[in-house]
């Protein structure tokens, strides 16, 4: 099995990769302090990730149709202009009527709950790889194959779980071909997945996959390679727990936020801004003076309302597709890349010992000790 991602050996291609790494990420992303001074501010003017962002084309498109609207009052007639300004009068009245909180609340509230417990579900790959490899006898001279194949499926399942949900995933991996070419599906396996959908079989092709480790692991307790009898229902109860995850994730898909309601909120949202565009006093800016006026043609109260409700809006819907291509989704890609290494990682365990990392270890003496001891009473 090959890696998905091929790496340079070059130092900006290593500072690059290291740059990627989980923990380094991790640290990166941590929660500024915010106890220090001046945070606060640094983190207003912050771009990438930030709420300007998202919305500063629309904000732009607000203004641009905002100054249209108010070239259009300056050019019309008198009866044009009373018509205009009791159009204003009436969206400023009726500006505040629109109750966005309640509608904007349910939708976030809705994507959040969903996004969490998305998150608390996605399946990992190295519980159940490490249990396998750990369960079985060692220095037996199938076990590196079994080990391989093992791994290799658990991976495969997890890439054929999130290219149902996963927009960047489905694009690397398009179908079963772009699989057998990275080397994690071979040939006969790549037939038999995709016969599954030609036969009408509606089982999810990682559930498939998951069916084949199952056969598995009843062939090795068949043939009498785990190390003890009661290890053949942990690691089934361990695969099951990933099968479990792996459905609850291609649910995610399945189960989506009702259309309806991304476009409810959307509408409303988008509609209080078109009546903000209108809204303006010009009853007071006649009777008052200058500045009234200029707070007219300065619409910074109504665009700033408008772009919370927005900015709101945006976060509900960045909740509903967490696995998208945006800086604060989840990167399937990295976490992709990060499994198949665990996966060559620990495989290579079952073939390890600490004394090939670190030489001679302080309990060598007694560990050949306790091997002689086990197996005097096998010579008597």
């Amino acid at each position: 099995m090959t890696t998905v991602m091929h790496y340079d050996k070059s130092k900006s291609q290593v500072l690059r990769k290291v740059s990627q790494v989980p923990s380094v990420l991790a640290l990166a992303q941590t929660a500024p302090d915010a106890n220090r001074f001046g945070e606060s501010f640094r983190i207003l003017l912050r771009w990438k990730g930030s709420i300007y962002k998202f919305i500063w084309r629309d904000l732009l498109v607000y203004y641009f149709l905002f100054y249209l609207l108010s070239i259009l009052h300056s050019v019309l007639d008198d009866d044009g202009k009373k018509t205009f300004q009791a159009l204003a009068k009436y969206c400023l009245k009726n500006s505040n009527s629109i109750n966005l909180m309640i509608m904007l609340t349910f939708f976030t509230t809705t994507a959040m709950q969903r996004l969490f417990s998305m998150q608390t579900t996605i399946p990992g790959t190295a519980k159940v790889i490490t249990c396998f490899i750990m369960s079985i006898k060692p220095n037996l001279l199938e076990g590196p194959i079994i080990v391989e194949q093992f791994a290799r499926w658990t991976v495969l399942a997890w890439i054929l779980t999130f290219r149902v949900v996963c927009k960047p995933l489905r694009t690397m991996f398009p179908d079963m071909i772009s699989l057998q070419v990275a080397g994690i599906i071979r040939e006969k396996e790549r037939v038999i997945l995709e016969r599954v959908e030609t036969e009408g079989n509606k089982t999810p092709r990682a559930l498939v996959v998951i069916d084949w480790m199952l056969l598995l692991l009843k062939e090795t307790a068949i043939h009498n390679r785990f190390a003890e009898k009661s290890n053949h229902l942990k690691v089934i109860e361990i695969l099951m727990t990933f099968k479990k995850s792996c459905g609850n994730t291609i649910k995610f898909a399945t189960k989506n936020i009702p259309y309806a309601l991304i476009q409810a909120a959307i509408i409303v949202v988008y509609a209080y801004g078109l009546v903000t565009l209108m809204a303006r006093n010009f009853e007071e800016a006649g009777s008052s003076g200058f500045l009234e006026g200029i707070v007219n043609y300065f619409p910074v109260i109504p665009s700033m309302q408008f772009f919370i409700f927005l900015i709101w809006l945006n976060f509900g819907r960045t909740a509903v597709n967490p696995f998208g291509t945006d800086e604060e989704d989840i990167n399937v890609k990295l976490l992709l890349e990060t499994h198949i290494q665990d996966s060559f990682r620990l495989a290579n365990l079952y073939t390890q010992d600490l004394d090939q990392i670190f030489g001679i270890m302080p309990q060598q003496p007694y560990n050949e000790a306790s091997l002689l001891q086990n197996t005097i009473p096998v010579l008597k």
